[in-house]
């Protein structure tokens, strides 16, 4: 863009790409509230239809890279539209679907376009505004950003009621039809810097295939002889070796590796990364685990198991609106220790809820819960930036989005194990208390790195 744009035209700029990210931003936890019906309609054990939201944040986590690149290369604009049209045929493929794995193809689909368009709504609004009034642009973009994924199981499980769970997936196809049709005409091009490092394809390889084997590793855990199995051991032995292969390729090609190994040399954004990793499996694994709760252990429909994830999302922002303000007085550190002994608080109550448990503590736990989801990512993600060095600003983004990611569909890949080894032992309710222990364990985990986090003393 020629010249600068005027506030007016930022804030156009603005909600028209939050318009865009409407269909991804709501699938991110819509489909969470029908895996139960998935489940049944397709007669799947839960470690398998753990894939459906497996595969979507996978798909996610390693399209990030991708994004980061393609923002330097390609016009804003184009590369914007044409993710939103790949999530069209993610949709369509995964509306269609009467198997799991033609589901779980168009969520893969659906996922790598998510991945595009995203962290593309954040990144083209910097790139236009430059620092002209970014605090109320990423106010803008921030606000629908918490609230569609907390309406997403409400929405979700209406669609559900209404009709049947191919409806979550067909109705991100006139949303996305409009969304494309208002950005063609009123969005404005975005030319692209063509300036930063060109996607390295043995980055990519390497990174997408440590993880993916990872994840597959765990979920064959539910089905193997146990850790010792071979279905196990040999794609966690294939992961190992790949992490070893990108560490050597990244000391050997420190300008081309897409996520260089400097920014590990800065504490802050070590202990950071590794608590997106935690909390991902915290806080991710258990938003796969609550509504299967809700609607097998409480025998909830999945409108009212929807209804009921909205008090972990008004948690979520009551916190949102004083987490910045505290971290920029405190530091992360105290914060996100604060917020884990807050999420525990709200988590380890569903250790002990049975079926009878009266549904105003159900609530109270999940608004808290949701109270410490919000201190467990803000300040982390913010302060993942301290003592990155400038040049490597770009490659911190693109490292934390997808670590978080890949957190969340691990927290989800063994929380569902968990349950899938639990389940024909001691029953339903208890199968989801021991998954919920665990999520437990993982919060207080994060206890360790939180205190490598930047703090500031009381002046």
């Amino acid at each position: 863009m020629s010249s600068q744009p005027s506030t007016k035209k930022l804030i156009q700029i603005a909600l028209f790409l939050v318009i865009g990210a409407i269909a991804p931003l709501l699938d991110t936890t819509m489909t969470n509230v029908a895996l139960d019906t998935i489940m049944q309609s397709l007669r799947v054990s839960v470690n398998a239809v753990q894939w459906v939201t497996t595969s979507y944040v996978l798909a996610l986590g390693i399209a990030v890279p991708v994004a980061g690149w393609a923002t330097n290369w390609f016009d804003g604009k184009t590369l914007y539209l044409s993710a939103l049209v790949v999530f069209l045929l993610g949709s369509v493929v995964s509306s269609w679907a009467t198997t799991l794995p033609l589901l779980v193809v168009g969520r893969v689909i659906q996922g790598a376009a998510a991945g595009i368009v995203v962290p593309l709504i954040t990144t083209l609004i910097v790139q236009v505004a430059g620092s002209q009034g970014l605090g109320k642009l990423m106010a803008i973009v921030g606000m629908p950003a918490v609230l569609i994924p907390i309406l997403g199981p409400t929405v979700g499980g209406y669609l559900i009621e209404a009709g049947n769970w191919h409806w979550i997936f067909l109705i991100n196809i006139p949303l996305v039809l409009v969304s494309l049709l208002l950005l063609s005409w009123k969005m404005p091009h975005f030319p692209a810097p063509k300036r930063g490092k060109h996607l390295d394809l043995p980055s990519l390889g390497l990174l997408a295939g440590l993880f993916t084997a990872a994840i597959i590793g765990i979920t064959r855990f539910s089905t193997g002889a146990g850790i010792t199995s071979t279905r196990v051991l040999v794609p966690l032995s294939i992961a190992v070796v790949l992490l070893l292969g990108y560490i050597g390729y990244a000391t050997w090609q420190p300008q081309r590796a897409l996520v260089s190994l400097k920014l590990f040399q800065a504490p802050t954004f070590d202990a950071a990364v590794v608590i997106l990793m935690l909390s991902g499996i915290a806080v991710n694994g258990a938003m796969f685990l609550l509504p299967l709760y809700l609607q097998n252990s409480r025998g909830l429909s999945v409108i009212w198991s929807g209804t009921y994830l909205i008090a972990q999302g008004v948690g979520l922002l009551v916190s949102r609106s004083q987490i910045g303000k505290l971290t920029d007085q405190i530091g992360a550190r105290w914060v996100v220790l604060g917020a884990i002994v807050i999420a525990i608080a709200g988590t380890l109550p569903f250790v002990f809820f049975t079926a009878h448990t009266n549904t105003g503590w159900i609530l109270l736990a999940l608004f808290i819960r949701g109270i410490g989801q919000g201190g467990l990512t803000i300040p982390v993600m913010a302060d993942s930036y301290t003592g990155v060095p400038q040049p490597l600003i770009a490659e911190a983004t693109t490292a934390t989005r997808m670590l978080q990611n890949i957190g969340g569909a691990l927290g989800t890949a063994v929380l569902a194990t968990i349950i899938q080894h639990e389940l024909p032992h001691v029953g339903e309710t208890a199968a989801y208390q021991t998954a919920f222990l665990w999520s437990v364990g993982f919060i207080a985990i994060t206890a360790i790195p939180a205190w490598f986090l930047s703090h500031r003393s009381a002046k």
